[in-house]
């Protein structure tokens, strides 16, 4: 048995990916989605060991707050502090972080972008953030600007990046106004908040894309769904857009790697993702059509009442 840690996790794909990737490996496992209230994080990491399972993913918002739990940190996450894979090896606990990773697989596979020498801004200072800005360090990127809500988290996180890759990240507020200054330089925005995320579509991080110049890659994180109003406000002004999907793939495909020592098929749980997606979307857009007809049919009855 495999899992996934969070809160929320109703929003998770990861089930769909790996229980493709067992049914096409003939494997006889199963991977499900665990709500993890904050009080029983202690006791759920403590179930992998008490449940014999292979290992879980751990998602927002426990990246960092597993860490106390695992008997080793290992790779990525030895650096960045963030753990999105356990694995159990008779009782065992090891940590891993395949998003960073994951992330850079999507840009250049999915968006033909490389980070050696580009100006990266980084809206977020959680433990996606963390591992995205550790990799793209060793990628060779030439800046880095932590944006998020809060300037006291991202100068930790800044302060962290110079202790343990000696690079000088930048900081700001998302109402500071040098972000305009900052947008028109950047090769590469992402979003690594859950601004945005089902249910809550209508938000997006604020930052001034307008203020972009044309080659600047916009990226979030969030797959569902698949085109946040952030990406939406990017291609509004033209800018090339990447989602969250890709990065949920490649992370999964090295995460199964690391639990089974096998590479899992990469085609059935592409295809799986984006079927469901096209499915959700279709259902989306019948639900809106449904309501608009209900209003339509609603109305002279709710004027009438009015009057």
């Amino acid at each position: 048995m495999y899992g996934i840690f969070g809160a929320p996790i109703e929003h998770s794909l990861s089930p769909l990916i790996h229980n493709i990737a067992f049914k096409a490996l003939e494997m006889n496992c199963v991977y499900l989605p665990f709500h993890v209230e904050p009080d029983n994080l202690a006791a759920a990491v403590g179930a992998i060991r008490g449940l014999g399972m292979g290992g879980v993913n751990v998602t927002i918002p426990y990246k960092e707050a597993v860490l106390p739990y695992l008997d080793r940190v290992e790779g990525d996450a030895l650096v960045t502090g963030s753990v999105n894979t356990i694995v159990n090896q008779d009782g065992f606990l090891s940590g891993y972080s395949t998003d960073g990773e994951g992330l850079l697989l999507s840009l250049e596979k999915e968006a033909g972008f490389h980070p050696q020498g580009k100006k990266v801004v980084l809206i977020g200072a959680g433990g996606a953030s963390r591992a995205v800005a550790f990799t793209l360090l060793r990628e060779g990127i030439a800046a880095l600007t932590i944006v998020n809500r809060t300037l006291k988290r991202a100068k930790a996180l800044a302060e962290i990046i110079r202790e343990r890759a000696g690079f000088k990240a930048y900081c700001l507020d998302n109402g500071d106004p040098a972000l305009k200054d900052l947008a028109t330089q950047a090769d590469l925005v992402i979003n690594a908040t859950s601004v945005g995320m089902a249910p809550r579509t209508e938000e997006k991080p604020l930052y001034p894309l307008i203020e972009s110049k044309g080659d600047c890659l916009v990226c979030d994180l969030i797959y569902r769904p698949l085109e946040t109003a952030f990406l939406q406000e990017a291609k509004q002004h033209g800018l090339r857009t990447l989602n969250g999907l890709g990065m949920l793939l490649y992370q999964g495909i090295l995460a199964f790697k690391l639990w089974t020592g096998l590479q899992p098929p990469e085609k059935p749980m592409r295809l799986v993702l984006e079927g469901f997606m096209e499915k959700s979307c279709e259902t989306s857009l019948r639900n809106s059509i449904d309501d608009e007809k209900q209003e339509k049919m609603d109305g002279p009855r709710n004027k009438q009442e009015d009057v």
